[in-house]
């Protein structure tokens, strides 16, 4: 748990600069993506990643990639303060800042898609903002949305038809990730090594792009582990704990 309590309201809440969804730019979309510190790293000890297991916490992308960073992980650590300290003030700059990008997309005729949870797993559909009376996709209906999550909770309900939710398998969900699969729902899996198919169902390449909204339905999105590269980086705990799934021999 970080030890920060306070925050500087950031320049920009949302990026585009991440290597999966700068692939996604090479089949017309850019992507506008949110980072924020995930589990309890916050000052309130607040859990943004509910249903993360073990494993899960232990291979976080977190500490992956530029994520690895202090420079990144502390404004990440300062976007997840200012949305807890201040949240009706955190949606409405992000509702400006999606509807900047739709303005700007618009006139220069080119696509756009925004990701919610980078780093984290939380519910957006269960916050309306003051701005619009609604939640952020129902404010942005033509605006394309994605994300993956490990709260099986959030299907229960109908999400929005502008937002695409990919289930994400850990060690401790298998069987709810496979009901899940039969009813049509897209689960992603980590692999050591990416298979062609698990549990009788196809596995596509997730690496290949990040637009999960392009996907075909009822598939699994074979993701493979990205080693962590910062001092405190725990592999080899993250790949015994049975979230990422041998293949390789």
């Amino acid at each position: 748990m970080t030890n920060q309590t306070t925050y500087k309201k950031p320049s920009t809440l949302l990026t585009t600069n991440n290597a999966k969804t700068i692939k996604g730019e090479k089949l017309g979309f850019t992507t506008y993506i949110l980072y924020l510190s995930p589990y309890r790293q916050n000052s309130k000890n607040i859990n943004l990643c509910p249903k993360a297991s073990a494993g899960c916490v232990k291979a976080c992308l977190f500490n992956s990639g530029r994520g690895g960073f202090d420079t990144t992980k502390n404004a990440r650590v300062n976007k997840t303060e200012f949305f807890l300290a201040e949240r009706e003030l955190f949606l409405d700059t992000l509702y400006i800042e999606i509807a900047t990008a739709e303005v700007k997309h618009k006139l220069t005729n080119t696509e756009f898609v925004v990701r919610l949870n980078g780093t984290s797993d939380i519910a957006w559909e269960k916050f309306k903002l003051k701005r619009t009376g609604k939640n952020i996709f129902d404010s942005f209906p033509n605006v394309q949305f994605y994300d993956y999550t490990k709260n099986e909770k959030r299907f229960d309900k109908e999400l929005p038809a502008n937002y695409s939710l990919v289930f994400s398998r850990s060690e401790e969900n298998e069987k709810t990730a496979m009901k899940l699969i039969e009813r049509g729902i897209n689960v992603a899996v980590v692999f050591d090594k990416l298979p062609q198919q698990y549990n009788g169902f196809e596995v596509i390449d997730g690496d290949e792009h990040d637009l999960r909204f392009r996907d075909k339905l009822g598939v699994i999105v074979g993701l493979k582990y990205k080693f962590l590269r910062n001092k405190n980086a725990d592999n080899k705990n993250a790949l015994e704990s049975g979230f990422i799934v041998k293949i390789a021999a």
